[in-house]
């Protein structure tokens, strides 16, 4: 989420939540009586934007933020038209879905992701939102959180809680590097062998097709960092590759992960030690992930 982009916290029940994450659902509706000025507050919305989930209990102090979900789109929808989005929405006894001559505003969202450990509003005391904790403020139906505010907001939450979702695997950790070379204008190859044949490299990206790499990718997630790091010595030998980047497992923090890889830079890969650039997988996939909602805006921007 950039810097200048909004988040929000949507209030709802369990009912919702739960049935949503059963059936996968990807829309968030607003009663049909959702007042204007609230419609106006929703559309400042926009791709990429996050809205953490709190669910309701019977106490106001055991209200729960159980996950989040990322904004795709937002709209204002008539009850004739709400029929195909009906499919992919959950309605509930507070939240009805709208009828003919009736409208609403819907959320369009990426699957809600689930929290571990749901954060209690009663944790919040220390997160603080203008002069007031986050624990005492006024939340309603739908609260925006401004620019400003909403990404210490979202990861103080998130820091309290524990996401439950699986790394991606090797297959698609190369997938999403492939993909966002071709976002960002390169030449892209999977599994490209050097000119000699000796080792093969998960990810190429080139300028030109016959051009050499510019920059080579090894996605290393069963901890062979020396075997990585030969395929991409012998890459920067053979074609003086610019940057050689190695994608590691386990570690959530890259600088963490290169003192772990660092001491394996020593010696036969000295020559390299200045090149190399280390990853968490979790920081590629969150960067990919980032930028999947502008990928026709980086298109545009480094089309010629």
């Amino acid at each position: 989420m950039s810097s200048d982009t909004y988040g929000c916290i949507v209030l709802t029940v369990r009912e919702w939540f739960e049935k949503c994450l059963e059936k996968n659902c990807t829309i968030f509706s607003f009663p049909p009586t959702i007042k204007d000025s609230s419609i106006k507050r929703v559309m400042k919305l926009s791709p990429g934007s996050i809205c953490l989930v709190l669910v309701k209990n019977a106490r106001r102090e055991d209200w729960e933020f159980g996950g989040e979900f990322t904004v795709k789109n937002v709209a204002v929808v008539k009850g004739e038209e709400f029929s195909k989005y009906a499919p992919r929405a959950v309605e509930t006894p507070k939240a009805p879905f709208p009828k003919p001559g009736e409208r609403t505003v819907i959320i369009e969202f990426e699957k809600l992701v689930k929290y571990g450990r749901p954060v209690k509003l009663r944790e919040c005391g220390k997160i603080m939102v203008g002069i007031k904790p986050l624990s005492a403020q006024v939340i309603t139906g739908f609260t925006l959180l401004k620019p400003d505010t909403a990404p210490y907001v979202i990861k103080a939450v998130r820091d309290m809680s524990v996401i439950i979702s699986p790394p991606p695997s090797h297959d698609e950790l190369v997938k999403e590097l492939m993909e966002l070379g071709e976002w960002l204008g390169f030449v892209v190859e999977k599994e490209g062998y050097t000119p000699d044949k000796v080792f093969r490299l998960d990810v190429l990206w080139r300028r030109l097709p016959d051009n050499p790499p510019l920059k080579a990718f090894e996605v290393e997630l069963g901890g062979e960092v020396v075997k990585a790091l030969t395929r991409l010595k012998h890459a920067y030998d053979r074609w003086n590759c610019q940057q050689l980047w190695l994608i590691v497992s386990d570690e959530a923090n890259a600088e963490k992960a290169r003192k772990l890889v660092e001491p394996v830079l020593k010696g036969a890969f000295e020559e390299i030690k200045d090149r190399v650039r280390i990853l968490s997988w979790k920081e590629l996939h969150e960067l990919y992930t980032s930028l999947k909602n502008y990928k026709e805006v980086l298109r545009d921007l480094i089309r010629r």
